[in-house]
């Protein structure tokens, strides 16, 4: 993976958990994750100067507390509100990698989030990963892709 997509992924990622969530993030490993541990997928995809996505999966229970940080609930988020914010989170990542990676005068159209299955699925449907990265986030953990095809 080069390091060129790696940092300013890592970089967009942590910088989306800390200010819309209040989580703290911190590069992890790149490891399988447990499938059963696994609480949603959603990737946003781009089209603009190159075509690609950005990919999210969250794992390890910290989705219920990312949608009632992001909505400022005292009490838990019901579901359609924890996958709101699941999409509202990769949004706002992609759009934040963008830049890093293209330059601030590139511009390019977001797609609206979509949920799948599996990590498999979004990529399936998105292309090859130009970049994968990790952050352990409050107890948990989430998987980040960015994903560049190739130029026709």
């Amino acid at each position: 993976m080069p390091e060129t997509y790696a940092a300013p992924l890592v970089d967009a990622s942590t910088e989306t958990f800390e200010q819309l969530a209040y989580f703290f993030a911190e590069p992890g490993p790149v490891d399988a994750v447990d499938p059963s541990a696994v609480e949603g997928v959603v990737a946003v995809a781009f089209s603009g100067v190159s075509n690609g996505g950005v990919v999210l999966q969250l794992a390890g229970g910290i989705l219920p507390s990312l949608a009632a940080n992001m909505l400022g609930l005292e009490s838990g988020a019901s579901v359609s509100e924890q996958q709101d914010a699941l999409g509202e989170t990769a949004n706002v990542i992609c759009g934040n990698v963008l830049p890093r990676i293209a330059g601030t005068t590139a511009v390019f159209a977001l797609g609206v989030p979509q949920r799948f299955e599996s990590w498999q699925s979004a990529l399936d449907a998105l292309g090859p990963i130009a970049a994968h990265v990790r952050l352990d986030v409050e107890g948990g953990r989430a998987d980040i892709a960015l994903v560049l095809q190739a130029a026709s």
